[in-house]
């Protein structure tokens, strides 16, 4: 039995036969795509590479940027936030307040921006992520869906999962810094939560504009509550304020038929039940580092399908060849014995993984069959 990428996707969610593991993942790494391309990668051909390696070693890929541009730079965006951009994320170097106060009125001009947005039914860009994600590059629902599927078209079968749409408190957080935004929601609550609002609706106004599964069946949403140490919040405001948020998402997308990956980094335990509840098809990320481990979610909800197996903090960045490989092959063993396994990194192929030890774990999950 030899599945499409499709099919070996679908079947893994749906816990039918499959010929091997679903190898799911992201690549952030320059070395591994020339090393698959076999070119080194430039502004021409940048497009090409990051796709012809995502084809010829992924079934399923978090969706992904376009590495056009490989030096670092700074930019400084209309509202005073300035960045240090790569080709794959951005880190926020200044923002244009001191205070919580000069804070609030950003949080005025955000809400009025994304409300119009939504209205016009263009991007807004006071609603993205200062990363370097697929979505960044589009003005619009229909100009996104036409670059999705342009993209999608040239992966030879890798099921590209859906523009991701978590809820609002993670673009505020990453937006505003974590401490900043504790401090609105204590001093402001009803503004807060009003751009909170704001940021809910505008993910539910793409998800409304997105073509459904006909285009890709999997979708992604999650919340940004935990760290390696543990909950971030106090899980009273994790279960009132960001579950529900997250839950709405996760409707809309099974109302349009996807099958719905839920993100929560970290250390899940303590509110994972409630992940399952809220009806995930799959989670993500198994980091060890905060405490997860395959065996013991499978044992305790064997219908949840997990994704983003393997370490890559530790073991892909720092172990050596032979120890991935036997760890995939433990994970493996872990797919035939419970079902519902996708093998790739926690949480990207990032640039301090050696090639040889991503390559391994690839090449080994594609050597089996069931």
């Amino acid at each position: 039995m030899d599945l499409t990428k499709k099919e070996r996707v679908l079947n893994t969610f749906d816990y039918k036969d499959i010929d091997r593991p679903v190898i799911y993942d992201v690549i952030h790494n320059i070395k591994l795509i020339e090393e698959v391309y076999g070119k080194s990668v430039n502004s021409r051909n940048a497009e090409d590479a990051i796709c012809t390696t995502v084809a010829k070693t992924l079934d399923m890929v978090r969706h992904f940027a376009i590495p056009d541009r490989l030096d670092s730079y700074m930019e400084k965006d209309e509202d005073g936030f300035v960045y240090r951009k790569e080709w794959w994320t951005a880190e926020i170097l200044a923002r244009p307040f001191k205070t919580v106060t000069e804070a609030k009125e950003l949080v005025k001009k955000d809400i009025f921006r994304i409300r119009e947005a939504i209205e016009n039914r263009k991007f807004c860009r006071q609603a993205m992520y200062n990363m370097q994600l697929f979505e960044d590059r589009c003005d619009s629902p229909e100009e996104l869906n036409a670059e999705f599927e342009r993209i999608q078209n040239k992966l030879d079968g890798t099921v590209m999962v859906a523009p991701e749409q978590p809820e609002g408190s993670c673009y505020f957080q990453t937006r505003y810094n974590l401490d900043t935004f504790i401090y609105l929601l204590h001093d402001y609550p009803e503004l807060t939560r009003e751009l909170l609002s704001a940021l809910q609706d505008y993910r539910l106004f793409i998800i409304d504009c997105l073509p459904g599964p006909e285009l890709t069946p999997i979708a992604f949403t999650g919340t940004m509550a935990s760290g390696p140490g543990g909950l971030m919040f106090s899980p009273e405001f994790i279960y009132k304020e960001l579950f529900p948020a997250v839950k709405k998402i996760l409707d809309k997308f099974k109302e349009k038929c996807y099958k719905v990956i839920y993100d929560f980094e970290g250390d899940s335990r303590e509110v994972l039940d409630r992940i399952v509840k809220d009806g995930a098809d799959a989670y993500t990320p198994i980091e060890e580092i905060s405490g997860s481990n395959i065996e013991e979610i499978k044992k305790k909800f064997p219908e949840l399908v997990l994704g983003f197996t393997i370490d890559s903090i530790n073991l892909l960045a720092n172990g050596s060849k032979d120890e991935v490989i036997k760890k995939t092959l433990e994970v493996i063993k872990n797919s035939k014995d419970y079902g519902g396994i996708m093998i790739g990194s926690s949480g990207a192929i990032h640039y301090n993984v050696p090639v040889e030890n991503a390559l391994a774990m690839y090449d080994t999950v594609r050597e089996v069959r069931f």
